[in-house]
């Protein structure tokens, strides 16, 4: 870990930002003076070539889009000993730390966040880019209430490869936001963020979220199998009509749900005057694909078991292989 004072390629280590699964973030100051953020792979992963690869699409990514609410990236740098990402800095808390604090948040303030969220999601896709990670942890709120979002390591540029195994650090993330195509391994598209849309919408506006388990295994069993709670089960005050966007934008099978960031973003916009008629009321087919059997949610129950330990068995593997290297 660096310490504050260190350099590192004409960088000046300030303090440790965040540490996740497969980075760290340091705020620094660059040759200039000006303050930027240092995002290092973790040290098990150096050599990677997946690693290597994620970090290279990121900075693609990031120098590609130009929108207010999607900090630039300025550059990938290759020192002796790592290889790290600059990128520009951000101040404010994220937005778990907001909603530990504030939530349930009055509706105008979340319906704000909501639709500064819409806009810069919609960006992205209009450019080809699904980021496939969104979630609290990953967005800032700047003092102005402006939203910024952050890492861009899971996303996918559209036209080029797949990362080999990239897809199966997802399940070992949060697994709140991840939609059920996502659980199941595959890629994901535009309507897998607008799920992690509709999740992180549900929670600024109750606090809470509609599936719960005491572990992940249990939460990503709820994803596949349960039926969301409804949000004004926990806040009756939010309207009928944000109700019905946010379970539309959460609906187990993609093909039902928004399938643009920019039609959730209208609705949300207009919820006083949408044909609630045209909305499903009955909660299990609001959870899409009916009542479940017992023995259906046995069979899916297992399948998210052994996939569970299929990912780790590939894991444990990889890093196997590259202690062994």
């Amino acid at each position: 870990m660096l310490k504050a004072g260190e350099r590192v390629c004409d960088y000046k280590i300030i303090g440790l930002l965040g540490q996740g699964g497969f980075s760290q973030i340091y705020k620094a100051y660059d040759p200039d003076g000006t303050l930027v953020i240092l995002k290092f792979p973790d040290v098990s992963l150096l050599g990677d070539q997946a690693t290597y690869e994620r970090f290279r699409r990121e900075v693609a990514i990031g120098q590609k889009l130009d929108h207010p609410a999607i900090p630039r990236a300025i550059s990938f740098m290759e020192g002796p000993d790592s290889v790290f990402l600059v990128m520009e800095y951000v101040e404010g808390p994220s937005l778990r730390t907001y909603i530990s604090e504030k939530a349930p948040l009055p509706l105008s303030e979340g319906l704000s966040l909501a639709d500064q969220l819409a806009d810069a999601i919609d960006y992205m896709h209009s450019h080809g880019v699904c980021h496939r990670d969104l979630k609290p942890e990953n967005i800032i709120v700047g003092p102005d209430g402006r939203i910024h979002i952050l890492d861009f390591g899971s996303a996918l540029l559209e036209g080029s490869r797949r990362v080999t195994w990239r897809w199966a650090s997802n399940a070992f993330g949060t697994p709140d936001y991840m939609a059920p195509e996502q659980i199941q391994g595959k890629r994901g598209d535009v309507r897998t963020d607008v799920y992690a849309l509709g999740m992180i919408v549900y929670e600024m506006l109750t606090g809470t979220l509609p599936f719960e388990g005491d572990n992940a295994l249990a939460v990503m069993n709820q994803h596949l199998t349960g039926v969301p709670v409804s949000p004004r089960r926990h806040e009756p005050s939010i309207p009928a009509g944000v109700e019905a966007v946010i379970l539309k934008s959460i609906r187990r099978d993609p093909d039902e749900r928004y399938r643009s960031a920019s039609a959730f973003r209208k609705d949300l916009d207009n919820y006083a005057d949408l044909d609630l008629s045209q909305f499903p009321s009955d909660p299990e087919a609001i959870a899409g694909g009916g009542v479940l059997t017992t023995r259906q949610i046995w069979v899916r129950t297992i399948l998210v078991f052994v996939g569970f330990l299929l990912l780790a068995a590939l894991i444990i593997l990889v890093a196997y292989l590259m202690h062994h290297h």
